[in-house]
């Protein structure tokens, strides 16, 4: 169930390809071009050591390359430098963070994640960092798979990720089903719900990253925020959905009686015609 996009985000991701699924494909090494020559990539995916090739293999199918962010983006360098030069520290060049560092590596680009991370009990114990849940080289689409018994109950129990991944599931799925619905109306004004959609879909996306605090009181109150704007948005299809029908009967009344009328017509004539 590839849950996550705003309706407008939604209809840009399904036709610029960048998947929905988004979501929830395994995006395919074939469709990954490299924009330009990239030095990193050209040489170590030939290499014989497969500590230093099977990164770019992995890389390759992550989501990472999709969106374009080559080696540079997470280890710095200069790609264009297909001398050993590219790794030099002038070009600010990272080999790896520590585990202490992954976070702060992350949060480069992924700065309100971060932040809420370092907010939860998994980051004051410094048990658990980005790359156990999301991997490194090999950085997926969010979908609702990554919450797992396997990830999440190995070092306590897994009820709350279950509840968490039952309320987001509930959330993307509700949202998906009143986006259909909204498709689905004809000859009626929608651009007013696509637009309180787009807001739906920004405080959904807020409970998915205040759950990275790992504080059910915090993410379950911004749902029930959620849940207020989705039962706004439901009464309104309500009400277009009922227009919609009433217009249809209308629409059926007016030609039947038409039907009727021209029969009644037709036979008028033929009976006037008889009598002359």
């Amino acid at each position: 169930m590839n849950h996550f996009p705003p309706v407008k985000t939604m209809k840009t991701v399904i036709v610029a390809g960048c998947a929905a699924a988004v979501l929830w494909g395994n995006p395919a090494r074939a469709a990954f071009q490299e924009p330009v020559k990239n030095s990193c990539i050209q040489c170590h995916r030939g290499l014989p050591d497969k500590r230093l090739s099977l990164p770019v293999t992995l890389w390759a199918a992550s989501v990472h390359a999709e969106v374009g962010n080559t080696c540079d983006g997470c280890h710095g360098g200069d790609p264009s430098d297909s001398s050993k030069l590219a790794m030099d520290k002038r070009h600010k060049f990272y080999l790896g963070p520590k585990d202490e560092e992954v976070t702060g590596f992350c949060g480069k680009c992924h700065q309100e994640l971060a932040g809420y991370f370092k907010q939860s009990a998994h980051w004051a114990t410094g048990t658990q960092n980005c790359i156990q849940c999301h991997g490194t080289h090999t950085v997926q689409r969010i979908s609702m798979e990554i919450i797992d018994q396997e990830k999440c109950g190995t070092c306590h129990d897994y009820e709350p990720a279950a509840k968490l991944k039952s309320l987001l599931t509930a959330l993307h799925d509700w949202f998906g089903q009143s986006q259909k619905k909204i498709e689905g109306i004809k000859g009626l004004p929608t651009q007013p719900l696509s637009r309180e959609m787009d807001r739906v879909w920004n405080q959904l996306r807020q409970v998915r990253m205040i759950s990275h605090t790992f504080d059910p009181s915090r993410y379950e109150k911004k749902a029930e925020e959620v849940e207020a704007l989705m039962l706004k948005v439901d009464s309104e299809i309500a009400r277009l959905s009922g227009m919609e029908k009433e217009r249809k009967w209308l629409g059926f009344i007016f030609v039947a009686l038409f039907a009727a009328l021209s029969i009644a017509t037709y036979f008028y004539n033929r009976i006037t015609q008889k009598v002359e």
